[in-house]
Order: structure tokens, then C-alpha cells, then sequence
């Protein structure tokens, strides 16, 4: 054994040694206690008692939550949203279907911000306030911040 994990025993510990052994000497020595009705637990349910535990439900989510990341919804200069209306309108006035991809900005349901969504669809119904996919994706109208061919 190395020095650095030698144990150097001192006189007051010898003493204390004697004293507990004075004491508790009976119990120290005594067999342990065998249930006459009950068989022994099994090893895994008697190391149970000793697995950790969440003492506070809900507080990992609760952190993991709060370390989400979410995004600041972008704000369009009136070219930008000009440049939108254009594309939505070349979209729908087209006799064939095409393919467009559309970008937008989709608000989170828990905190502030939200995250930006792309899709690439065909537009199959604009109205007043919502614009519907051939995936049937529902997109509102003020959220979408790119429409281009694909």
C-alpha cells in the first residue's frame, strides 16, 4: 500500500474505538435478523431503496424548455412583402399547378417567438386569411415571409 492512502490511527481513535465497542460491543458482533414469516427480498428490489429519484416532477422538462431556442418573428420591408404578393398572385394565376416553396414564420404555443418553417407544395386555395397546400397545410397570410417557383 502506498503512503498516500495509509491510515495513521491515533490514540483518541483507539479510545473512541474502545468506547463504541464498550457500548454497541453486542450489536457490533450480533448476527442480523432473519424474518420468520417473510423470504428475503431479492438483491435488485432491496438496492431499489437507494436509486435516485426526481424529487421535483417536471423540473428536467421545465429546464429543457427553457433552453429552447426560439426566433424572432422578421419583420418585411414593404418591397419584401410587395416581392410576396407578386409570387403569390404568379402562383395562382398560372394554369397548371406549380410547385412553389414557401417560407414562413410559425409562432410557438409555450413561449415568446417561434420558429421559421419552409415546405415545398402546390398552392391549392388562397382565402382572405389562409393559404391551403396540397398537403393541407394551413398557413396563415401575415406569417408567410417567402414564396419562389421551384
Amino acid at each position: 500500500m502506498s503512503d498516500a492512502y495509509e491510515i495513521h490511527v491515533t490514540d483518541e481513535m483507539k479510545k473512541a474505538a474502545e468506547e463504541a465497542e464498550k457500548i454497541y460491543g453486542d450489536l457490533l458482533h450480533a448476527d442480523r435478523p432473519v424474518s420468520k414469516n417473510r423470504q428475503r427480498a431479492p438483491r435488485t428490489s432491496r438496492a431499489a431503496q437507494f436509486s435516485p429519484f426526481a424529487a421535483l416532477t417536471g423540473y428536467d422538462a421545465a429546464i429543457i424548455e427553457t433552453a429552447r431556442l426560439t426566433q424572432e418573428k422578421p419583420e418585411l420591408s414593404e418591397e419584401q412583402k410587395q416581392q410576396l404578393d407578386f409570387a403569390l398572385n404568379k402562383a395562382l394565376e398560372s394554369q397548371e399547378p406549380r410547385q412553389v416553396m414557401i417560407q414562413w414564420f410559425q409562432a410557438d404555443d409555450l413561449k415568446k417567438g417561434g420558429s421559421i418553417l419552409q415546405i415545398v407544395c402546390t398552392i391549392r386555395k388562397v382565402n382572405p386569411s389562409v393559404l391551403i397546400t396540397d398537403k393541407g397545410e394551413r398557413i396563415p397570410l401575415e406569417d408567410i415571409l417567402e414564396i419562389s417557383e421551384i
